[in-house]
């Protein structure tokens, strides 16, 4: 479980295969003294297990569905990436529960400036429509953002200098791709007013939810 609040953009120094996946490595500069094989760490967003820490080369294995589902295929040698270590119990909370379960990837449709902050107007993919909420939260690259203006099509959110500076969000060019994970609630929201599938029909509708005060 992570809170989408990013410690560094970490370089990457290999994505190279390895059996029927990948070996992902990258540098950080961060204290691993603690960090051991088998802890969960987000890279760009996507919750990856830790194989091996070599005095902060730390390397994670990749496997297809993590490929097809996100942007880690892209990464290179050199490539900055977004790192944040799982959260310990008792840890502030400063952005919001993210699982590191992507989504789906979006494309950078329009970037602005409004003021001091960067406008960043995202596309929808047609499977996450309904699922993204206006002042919701959402995870973009790792990043834990408050959603601004939705369309059935596009959302936008509004990067503050220091999320730009210390983030990869800030070098992203109109027509790049992200990952993003919608929050979970809505996930769960969705299950409940489809039902799952091969049981039965769930008796929850959106007027039961709107009539318990939801």
């Amino acid at each position: 479980m992570f809170s989408g609040i990013v410690e560094e953009a970490a370089q990457v120094v290999a994505l190279a295969p390895a059996g029927s996946g990948y070996r992902l490595t990258v540098d950080s500069k961060l204290d691993h003294s603690k960090t051991q094989i088998g802890d969960s760490i987000a890279i760009q967003g996507v919750c990856l297990t830790v194989v091996g820490n070599d005095n902060g080369k730390i390397a994670f294995d990749v496997i297809d569905e993590t490929v097809r589902r996100s942007t880690i295929g892209e990464v290179k040698s050199g490539h900055r990436v977004n790192l944040e270590r799982s959260l310990k119990v008792g840890d502030r909370i400063s952005g919001h529960f993210v699982s590191g379960h992507v989504d789906a990837t979006i494309e950078l449709l329009e970037r602005k400036k409004d003021g001091i902050y960067d406008r960043m107007l995202w596309s929808v993919p047609s499977e996450l429509r309904g699922l993204i909420a206006e002042k919701g939260s959402i995870c973009i690259s790792g990043v834990s953002l408050t959603v601004g203006e939705v369309t059935d099509k596009t959302f936008c959110v509004y990067i503050i200098p220091h999320s730009a500076a210390i983030t990869t969000l800030g070098a992203i060019a109109v027509g790049g791709h992200a990952n993003v994970e919608v929050d979970m609630l809505a996930r769960y929201i969705r299950a409940l007013l489809r039902g799952e599938k091969g049981s039965e029909q769930s008796n929850i509708s959106e007027g039961f939810l709107k009539s318990h005060g939801y």
